[in-house]
């Protein structure tokens, strides 16, 4: 499987909303997310975290790339269990998959199935497309990260 990990753009600093899921995307992040989105091969599936900035990322991936709709995941938001995503990505039987979520979650995620020495740090609105052979730690190759 080709597993691409979208951390969501850059979102409002926390206190501007009334909570952490309803932080929204800033005008920066949009267009920074729209310039990694254009990078995207075709995909089979994308899924996404409830939290807002997410989904507003996801849109953005949507419009960019044609893809006609995401599932909503609530194992894909900040906190969620790395083992519990790689089990339930296991089930999964798509060869080309979008995850759009979060920091830790992507960022370990990423140095678990790969095994890099000083693991994969994801920024805002980076992309990581990772050659997945195995849901298992040192599983997978990291390809690239833009």
């Amino acid at each position: 499987m080709i597993l691409y990990l979208l951390r969501h753009g850059e979102a409002e600093p926390y206190g501007r909303a009334s909570d952490d899921a309803s932080r929204a995307l800033v005008p920066a992040g949009m267009k920074a997310v729209k310039q990694v989105a254009a990078k995207l091969a075709p995909l089979d599936a994308v899924y996404c975290s409830p939290y807002l900035r997410a989904r507003q990322t996801a849109d953005l991936v949507l419009s960019a790339t044609g893809q006609q709709a995401y599932q909503l995941n609530d194992g894909l938001t900040p906190d969620s269990s790395v083992p519990a995503l790689m089990a339930w990505l296991e089930t999964i039987k798509s060869e080309r998959l979008l995850l759009v979520a979060h920091n830790p979650l992507l960022s370990s995620l990423a140095s678990q199935l790969t095994g890099l020495p000083g693991g994969v740090a994801l920024s805002t609105a980076n992309l990581a497309c990772l050659d997945v052979s195995d849901f298992l730690p040192g599983g997978a190759e990291l390809l690239w990260v833009k």
